[in-house]
């Protein structure tokens, strides 16, 4: 669960999501934060525009009649007016004129606009925005301020639906990331689904096209596109490789029969009967290698798939072990086995299977020296069914390990032994065909060859 979590934060889906998401929420959240310092800087440019045309009508009031000018206007004002919100004080000497009955104490007279609380009844307080005008010429001082409460009350509303629409924002940013991301799984699972059918061997399966004709069905066309040219290649290959093993197969079957007429010949000699013996066998060993690479092509391919059906892996096992019985009594070879007396059955291609195990025995029978012990082992763990063949012999160096499963690959020691170095090939394309792997460690000594196959095992 966690690794799948991991693959899930780690996808291209999920980082589209996630920058869509921050995007979205980062462009909301500066809209709503734009919102609410735009409205409360039109509620203070409001209330400063009315204080600037207060202080100007008293200005030239001043400047024609003097402070007793600035007095009978400041009266006017607030008798005038009727706005509670509006505070006028005019200061000349120590006489204050206006409706405040004392001079704010926390004004500053340096500063022009400041914001300031005055005290009121009951133990409260009024939150003014005041314009001081000091007149340097003169001892006068004009203090003009109107009451916040409605930007106060403008600023909390403000805030309690600004958060309100941030979380909003996150909410819907998140649903609509989610969605995209839901979006592009849909159409990527479709791909990967399509990619997936065709590495098992189904060459006809298509990724589905919805017909919105937009980039992820242009990229479906062209995926199908190059699906059509690999399986028009493979066909290709496939009628070429039968038309080549046919033409082959009949001049070496011929001349393989020509040989062993020889051979019957009693007018040649007998070291002329033995080297035709010989070239019978080099013959063989050709057609046996000759099989090994169509069948390695075959199981590549995933060309295979055709053939699968449900067999018992126990009884294939047993099978091989009984028919090395004699080989291995031969060389004074003890075999030991580990193999469920249930059956236990797989979906697949039984002779592809049958030829890796008996690759995997062979290449131990061959390994391990006189009086040796070979181990084959059978388990079933869930989906996965696991061939295990070990032995006691030279075994592979470990740098070598990956390598030996290579086309004609063969470890310098081994060159003068029988061999096409296809057998381990032949095992690691069978495994890959049924959707497993093959395994190959040291022993200590010797090699263990670990042979896993899965898909769809057929309950017994």
């Amino acid at each position: 669960m966690l690794s799948r979590i991991k693959n899930n934060l780690r996808s291209f889906s999920f980082r589209v999501g996630l920058i869509f998401f921050i995007a979205l929420c980062t462009t909301l959240i500066v809209l709503r934060v734009q919102a609410y310092y735009q409205s409360l800087s039109t509620s203070y440019e409001d209330i400063r525009e009315l204080i600037n045309a207060h202080a100007s009508d008293i200005d030239q009031e001043i400047e024609k009649y003097g402070a007793a000018g600035a007095k009978y206007l400041v009266h006017a004002i607030i008798e005038d007016t009727q706005d509670k919100h509006l505070y006028l004080s005019f200061r000349d000497g120590k006489s204050l004129t206006g409706n405040l009955e004392t001079w704010p104490a926390d004004v500053d007279p340096k500063a022009t606009w400041q914001e300031i609380y005055i005290p009121e009844g009951n133990n409260k307080s009024v939150h003014l925005l005041v314009k001081i005008t000091p007149y340097k010429h003169k001892t006068y001082t004009l203090l003009i301020g109107y009451d916040l409460q409605r930007v106060d009350l403008l600023r909390d509303t403000l805030l309690r639906v600004a958060i309100s629409n941030v979380l909003l924002s996150l909410f819907m940013s998140f649903v609509i990331s989610v969605m995209v991301v839901w979006l592009i799984n849909l159409y990527l699972q479709r791909i990967n689904r399509a990619a997936e059918r065709v590495m098992h061997g189904q060459l006809q399966y298509r990724v589905p096209v919805s017909g919105a004709n937009d980039q992820f069905d242009k990229l479906s066309a062209n995926i199908n596109g190059m699906l059509d040219w690999i399986a028009a290649l493979l066909g290709t290959v496939k009628d070429s490789t039968n038309a080549l093993a046919h033409d082959m197969r009949t001049p070496l079957s011929r001349h393989r029969l020509e040989l062993r007429a020889l051979t019957d010949d009693p007018d040649l000699p007998k070291k002329t009967r033995e080297k035709i013996r010989d070239a019978v066998k080099r013959v063989d060993g050709i057609v046996e290698m000759f099989d090994d690479i169509l069948s390695i092509a075959k199981a590549e391919s995933r060309s295979g798939t055709e053939l699968f059906a449900p067999f018992d892996v126990t009884e294939t096992v047993e099978d091989v072990i009984e028919f090395y019985a004699s080989l291995l009594e031969k060389r004074s070879l003890q075999l030991t086995s580990e193999i469920p007396t249930q059956p236990v059955r797989l979906t697949g291609d039984k002779q592809l299977v049958t030829q890796a195990v008996v690759n995997l025995l062979d290449n131990a029978v061959k390994y391990t020296p006189e009086d040796g012990k070979i181990n084959v082992s059978l388990r079933q763990e869930g989906d996965r069914i696991i061939i295990a063949i070990a032995d006691n012999g030279p075994g592979i160096p470990a740098q070598f390990l990956d390598k030996a499963k290579e086309r004609f690959f063969r470890v310098d020691e081994s060159r003068n032994t029988p061999g096409t170095g296809l057998g381990l090939s032949l095992v690691n394309a069978v495994a890959g065909l049924h959707h497993g792997t093959l395994l190959l460690e040291d022993n200590h000594p010797g090699l263990r060859a670990i042979l896993t196959v899965s898909g769809e095992v057929v309950a017994s």
